[in-house]
């Protein structure tokens, strides 16, 4: 096997895979809490340390011990995915109902426009569960057949845990980057009009209950 070409597929691989619907959805819920590029890219950093820290120690179990979950856990574990998007979606409506812009002056004069949400407080805004919602994706969805199914290619068990790492740092900068911008775009809204930004917000939470609705009938 070429493995230069195999560990490029996992970082490509990895970054689209970031993209997934249900993926944005949830990171795109916790940006809306910050606005800023810097705090959503952070939010989207957490997400992928949570889902790729769950690829890689299943995929590492599975490769190294033969670990299998049991029969069913697939299933239970997408119906807690839209449970959790449908819980999300409306924590987010509901925080994006009470944004407010404040504006104010820096010390050369410049004027600067901040914007939050009344629903929640700078020391309690549930920044770890951005981690725990990735864990909960890593575990289900297509991560472990888009993930794990190529390793099994490898000549060992090092040489897939390599590609599974790989695969999740794709995974960090794809989301790093997806998060960064949804961070600008309602940031940038926020400048120009606090409804907008609400009105962004709100929106961002019905998709991703409607994401996650979809996880609990497909």
């Amino acid at each position: 096997m070429n493995l230069l070409l195999a560990y490029t597929t996992a970082l490509l691989v990895g970054s689209v895979h970031a993209l997934d619907a249900d993926h944005m959805a949830a990171v795109t819920a916790f940006a809306v809490r910050r606005p800023h590029w810097r705090e959503a890219a952070g939010f989207g950093l957490r997400w992928a340390l949570g889902h790729g820290a769950a690829v890689v120690l299943v995929g590492a179990g599975i490769l190294l011990i033969g670990v299998r979950f049991p029969d069913g856990t697939d299933a239970l574990l997408e119906r807690l995915v839209g449970f959790v998007l449908i819980g999300l979606g409306a924590w987010t409506v509901w925080s994006a109902r009470r944004i407010h812009a404040h504006e104010h002056v820096h010390g050369d004069g410049t004027p600067h426009v901040h914007l939050h949400s009344h629903a929640f407080v700078r020391s309690h805004d549930h920044r770890h569960g951005a981690t725990a919602v990735g864990v909960l994706h890593g575990l289900a969805g297509s991560a472990p057949a888009v993930a794990l199914v190529p390793v099994a290619s490898f000549d060992s068990a090092g040489q897939g845990i390599v590609y599974l790492l790989l695969f999740a740092v794709g995974t960090a900068a794809g989301m790093a980057l997806y998060a960064m911008l949804a961070g600008l775009v309602i940031g940038r809204a926020a400048v120009r009009s606090e409804r907008l930004a609400r009105g962004l917000g709100i929106a961002t939470g019905c998709i991703t209950m409607a994401v996650g609705a979809v996880w609990l009938i497909r």
